[in-house]
């Protein structure tokens, strides 16, 4: 979260970073874990205005990478802009220069009609075959220097992602073979998810595909050693409104629905070849998933359930310049385990009653049942994430790390210590915000004792906005 500031109606949501910065972390309390050397990279939208318009939901920003290298007992930030098209036409418009997912560029309909969403490269970030790539799931991505963050250029895997080349901001590893799996949305006139293979030198491959019924959004989805998961929530884009959007009588985000009659369908696509099994159970509203694993003939989903309407959710996300507009909402939702069996039956099971989002794990644990779950929590009915909980997925007990009063959290990303065996030896990065001061930290905690003191925090010397999505490289850039 950016530094809010306290007004009457609560706290302001969102605040950007215009500039760019580039400078040793100087300021800090404790000393970095000798063997701890790599960089966190985080990408998010830095700010919430184009060409002078204020943006209409948080999913339009522009892409603002940062980076932590760590190495040799300091660390060195770095953020740098996506320089997309979208960027660089907003320095000198007049308003918004393109369309975005909840945001209409001025004009009205002339200027909106058949124009698809801007890719803004503001969702995730990975670094895989050597290359750092900047996530937004409705095109391709955008590939970065892993040094300096400067813009390369689309990247379409030699010319095999085609056409809008969607590409979720959510790809899987498998531990094994190093090869990355992930999927792209496909709209028309097919409506279907494209699922995609990239072995460990980059090369891009076809898994298959999963037919939706019609016209849905999907955020994210899981891996095992046989299958890709995909939990599809009832989120769904009517026809009427869907045209409505393409003729630019509306935007894109208003255009989706949440039809419960039609319950959440379940697609387990095998890896290697085959037709998608299909199965239905009672309907969720989710976009995150935690790990996914087989347990004999059981496939194992685990989620975050939020207990809100889609309406509150995407209300959330809109004009976050001004405040939430719901403040009874609680942060985020509840850890769902889904058991899937041989019979196509589905069980589901409450891991916690935490209230978080953005859950991380140890990546090593892919694919096979993981003991320890992260969570961004809000505690004490707190609506902002203040800490940082180490789920139990067996026992389903919690520990948590608090923040100090009016600091918020970021994702948190699990770093192994070299050499470790036990699941949770190792440390989480944070990005954290003082909103009272409007300064952000980076917080290293070792796992293994969440609820202790951070063994490091340093200080930037700015806030930092939200960030959606982070990836721990071993390579110190």
């Amino acid at each position: 979260m950016s530094s809010p500031t306290t007004s009457d109606t609560g706290y302001r949501d969102y605040i950007p970073l215009y500039d760019e910065y580039d400078y040793d972390i100087d300021e800090f309390e404790g000393r970095l874990p000798e063997d701890l050397r790599g960089t966190l990279y985080r990408n998010g939208p830095g700010k919430l205005d184009a060409g002078g318009q204020p943006l209409g939901h948080l999913f339009d920003g522009d892409g603002m990478l940062s980076m932590f290298a760590v190495a040799d007992g300091k660390v060195h930030y770095r953020n740098r802009y996506v320089r997309t098209k979208h960027y660089h036409k907003s320095l000198t418009s007049q308003g918004a220069p393109y369309r975005a997912l909840g945001t209409m560029r001025p004009g009205g309909v002339l200027a909106n009609a058949m124009q698809f969403p801007a890719n803004v490269a503001n969702t995730g970030v990975v670094m895989h075959a050597g290359k750092l790539l900047a996530l937004w799931e409705g095109g391709p991505p955008t590939e970065i220097d892993p040094d300096t963050l400067d813009t390369i250029g689309v990247h379409r895997f030699d010319g095999k992602l085609k056409w809008l080349g969607a590409f979720s901001a959510h790809p899987k590893w498998d531990q094994a073979t190093g090869d990355m799996y992930n999927f792209g949305l496909a709209m028309v006139p097919n409506p279907s998810l494209a699922c995609y293979r990239v072995d460990r030198n980059g090369k891009l491959g076809k898994v298959g595909k999963v037919q939706l019924p019609r016209p849905m959004f999907n955020h994210d989805f899981g891996l095992t050693p046989k299958h890709m998961v995909f939990v599809v929530a009832p989120l769904v884009f009517p026809l009427t409104k869907m045209m409505g959007a393409g003729l630019g009588l509306r935007n894109y985000i208003d255009a989706i629905d949440y039809e419960a009659a039609r319950g959440t369908m379940i697609a387990l696509l095998p890896r290697y070849g085959g037709r998608p099994r299909i199965l239905h159970t009672d309907p969720l509203m989710h976009l995150h998933l935690s790990n996914t694993y087989e347990d004999g003939t059981d496939t194992v989903v685990e989620l975050v359930n939020y207990h809100a309407s889609w309406e509150q959710l995407n209300g959330q996300l809109q004009g976050l310049q001004d405040g939430l507009t719901d403040n009874s909402l609680p942060y985020g939702g509840t850890l769902l385990r889904l058991r899937i069996t041989k019979s196509d039956r589905v069980i589901h099971e409450d891991l916690s009653d935490l209230q978080g989002d953005f859950p991380t794990y140890n990546l090593r644990y892919t694919s096979r049942q993981n003991r320890y779950t992260y969570l961004a929590v809000g505690l004490d009915g707190n609506r902002y994430p203040n800490a940082i909980a180490k789920v139990d997925n067996i026992t389903g007990e919690h520990r948590a790390h608090r923040l100090p009063a009016d600091h918020l959290a970021h994702e948190a990303i699990f770093t192994p210590r070299p050499g470790a065996t036990a699941e949770d030896d190792g440390w989480l990065l944070l990005a954290s915000q003082d909103m009272a001061r409007s300064v952000a930290h980076l917080r290293v905690l070792d796992a293994r004792d969440i609820e202790a003191d951070p063994v490091y925090v340093g200080s930037l010397r700015h806030h930092l906005p939200l960030t959606f999505h982070g990836n721990f490289a071993p390579r110190a850039a």
